[in-house]
């Protein structure tokens, strides 16, 4: 009985999806993240909180949009998923970031003082530049399920956009002005 019990309920797990975001607009991001800031990953390890295993990455802030950190100051923050000791953890919708590139990642932090991308992938931004144009920061839809507000699942778009209107855009917000 307990093997037919522990086959049903892992037949029934196998059957689950593995991660459901609750889309965020940008509105939403500017107003939950506590800290926005432009910067670059540096070197990064894995830590254990609990039974989860978390990626570090120190982030070299070179501008704040919102929050305290200074430029020049540098902030850990921790991604869900990595490898420790031989145990891997991925998590669906977690980021990557690559210690070359430039992001705008809007962050939060727990009441236990873990620092995250808000959203998981939805609050991280690239910076790129652009020949002879000014910087836009990009990012990709996110490919896991999504839902609304609602409960209704949605798509998520693409987001691009000049990093100018970007800035300008969480300024109105925090000046309570958006209409989002």
């Amino acid at each position: 009985m307990r093997k037919l019990f522990i086959a049903g309920l892992m037949s029934a797990l196998a059957t689950l999806p593995g991660s459901t975001l609750r889309q965020l607009s940008l509105n939403e991001l500017v107003l939950q993240s506590t800290m926005i800031v432009r910067g670059k990953a540096q070197a990064t390890s894995a830590m254990n909180r609990g039974s989860l295993i978390f990626t570090h990455y120190t982030v070299q802030v070179s501008e704040t949009y919102k929050g305290s950190a200074q430029p020049g100051s540098q902030i850990d923050i921790g991604v869900p998923g990595g490898t420790l000791n031989g145990a891997v953890q991925r998590f669906a919708g977690a980021p990557t970031l690559s210690p070359t590139q430039d992001y705008v990642l809007f962050l939060w932090t727990s009441k236990t003082g873990l620092t995250q991308v808000i959203g998981l992938s939805q609050g991280l931004f690239s910076v790129i530049s652009i020949s002879g144009g000014a910087p836009m920061v990009v990012r990709a839809a996110a490919t896991e399920r999504m839902l609304n507000a609602a409960g209704q699942p949605v798509t998520d778009n693409d987001i691009q956009m000049p990093l100018s209107q970007l800035k300008s855009y969480i300024q109105t917000v925090l000046n309570g002005q958006a209409t989002q």
